[in-house]
């Protein structure tokens, strides 16, 4: 996470960059990077990766806010 002023920025922000940040295509374009010579990733990892993530930019904060603050 970056640095953020206030909760209310951070809550504001860091859904947005999440789902900007974390697509299928960012995950395929990682794990290739990552990938043995001449293999490449599973198309059915990349998709239940976004299966995984669709709608949790909110539960996301949500839970780092319980980890940390309560």
């Amino acid at each position: 996470m970056g640095k953020y002023a206030s909760w209310n920025e951070l809550e504001r922000n860091v859904p947005l960059s999440y789902r900007e940040g974390a697509t299928p295509e960012a995950f395929r374009s990682g794990m290739q990077g990552i990938a043995p010579a001449g293999m490449s990733v599973k198309e059915g990892r990349v998709s239940a990766y976004g299966r995984g993530v669709d709608g949790k930019a909110e539960v996301m904060v949500e839970r780092y806010r319980r980890a940390m603050f309560e």
